[in-house]
């Protein structure tokens, strides 16, 4: 298929790829909904991954600034990654949180940096933080399955918290996914097992991803976005080839 629709690439650790899970209103899924005949929307979430394995992704997920003018374009990019950063230390997930707030200015620069092979400064970057973590459920999940808990509620604050700050420092917008549902009365409502969203959980995390595009593109919003190809209304029925021409209707030129 050539060429494709542009993209919103969503890339993160298991709260992304599990984004898509019917059954707990993925958040992804809602997003794809949204933008249907707009973007490709694509769940890039790699289950148990952190900053560190992530950075080495990215690069594989780009396209280089000298691909050809019809190859797709990514639109948004979110970058959801630290609950696998702030697992403790002895954790091979675990990632110091110097080295997380370096790999999150790392991925950013790879698309920002003019000197990148991966520049593109129309491409609009979305961080959200780690959300909080229900330390209770989540020993009792580690204890169901015969495992040691790994992670601490007041380790994962600092990473949400430092996610936060290096987007300030970026001139990155930000879901602070952490304060908005510690700021809810019950975790447990949020969470499956005290790590992972739950149909509320990610209800409350596609709400907060809409608003954050409402904020800061508006023009993004699906509303405002062109469909791909006319409505069937307005198709030339004795000549449908002459209204069916991809080039006229490309969504959203960067």
């Amino acid at each position: 298929m050539n060429p494709l629709y542009n993209q919103i690439v969503l890339f993160g650790d298991s709260i992304t790829q599990f984004g898509h899970d019917p059954e707990n209103y993925g958040w992804v899924a809602a997003l794809q909904s949204s933008y249907v005949r707009k973007f490709d929307v694509l769940n890039r979430g790699f289950s148990g991954y952190n900053t560190e394995w992530a950075k080495i992704l990215l690069p594989q997920l780009l396209p280089k600034n000298y691909s050809p003018s019809n190859f797709p374009k990514i639109i948004l990019l979110t970058i959801f990654f630290g609950a696998n950063d702030a697992a403790i230390e002895s954790s091979i997930q675990h990632i110091n949180i110097d080295k997380y707030k370096e790999n999150l200015i790392h991925m950013v620069n790879l698309i920002k940096n003019p000197d990148s092979p991966y520049y593109n400064p129309e491409t609009k970057i979305l961080f959200i933080t780690p959300p909080p973590l229900d330390e209770k459920s989540w020993e009792e999940t580690c204890a169901s399955k015969g495992d040691e808990p790994n992670r601490k509620a007041t380790i994962t604050k600092k990473y949400a918290e430092i996610c936060v700050e290096t987007a300030l420092e970026l001139n990155v917008p930000v879901v602070n996914l952490w304060k908005i549902i510690n700021d809810r009365v019950i975790l447990r409502d949020y969470l499956t097992d005290g790590l992972h969203l739950n149909s509320l959980g990610n209800k409350t995390l596609f709400i907060a991803v809409m608003d954050a595009i409402k904020n800061n593109w508006p023009d993004l919003v699906p509303e405002n976005v062109k469909d791909i190809f006319p409505d069937w209304r307005n198709v030339n029925a004795k000549d449908p080839g002459s209204s069916l021409k991809l080039g006229d209707f490309i969504p959203y030129q960067l």
